[in-house]
């Protein structure tokens, strides 16, 4: 069987049960040398590992051996949908982040006198007769320009999982290259 880079899977006769890299109609990606050199590793911190025709064999420190599929998987849509769902909840979870971290620091700095200190910094450089912080109203509007801030970058993450799809439409796709781990089986000798 050998598996396309959709994830299809198509019967080749005589073939093995992996995917072969650079076999027929597919072309040799450039990080495969990457790839090999990473899972190949250092022997003496590391088990012994070789990479060849997609299989990725490993002998543990026992006589058990393992093996993992490398596959070719090719990202040709992100839905708009999806990715305004996660990115609203994403920049909302930052905005509360920011929001209790701005809070906490506000009342360390108040509590030490950093604010009281650059209060009367300012009235002096700018000989003013008085200036004072109001943290509720700078509370306030850093509260509003989060929310602002939370829209904005949602609707920016939208238009770029749109561009990407008119782009991919072009390109065709994105490909990446995986190795299976959670697949592996024990290889039979004899």
């Amino acid at each position: 069987m050998e598996r396309e880079p959709t994830g299809t899977v198509r019967s080749v006769p005589g073939a093995a049960d992996t995917w072969a890299p650079g076999g027929r109609g597919y072309e040799q990606p450039g990080s495969d040398a990457a790839i090999e050199a990473f899972f190949a590793g250092d022997p003496t911190t590391t088990p012994a590992s070789t990479l060849a025709a997609g299989e990725l064999t490993t002998t543990t420190r026992g006589t058990a051996r393992y093996e993992a599929r490398k596959v070719r998987r090719l990202v040709r849509h992100i839905e708009p949908w999806s990715v305004l769902k996660i990115s609203l909840i994403f920049f909302f979870c930052i905005w509360i982040i920011l929001l209790v971290a701005g809070s906490i620091l506000w009342r360390v700095a108040d509590s030490s006198g950093m604010i009281d200190n650059i209060e009367k910094f300012v009235k002096e450089i700018f000989a003013l007769k008085s200036f004072s912080f109001d943290a509720k109203r700078i509370f306030r509007i850093y509260a509003v320009g989060g929310l602002v801030s939370v829209v904005a970058a949602t609707g920016f993450t939208v238009l770029l999982s749109v561009l990407f799809n008119l782009i991919s439409d072009l390109t065709g796709g994105v490909r990446i290259t995986v190795i299976e781990e959670e697949t592996a089986r024990r290889v039979r000798r004899g």
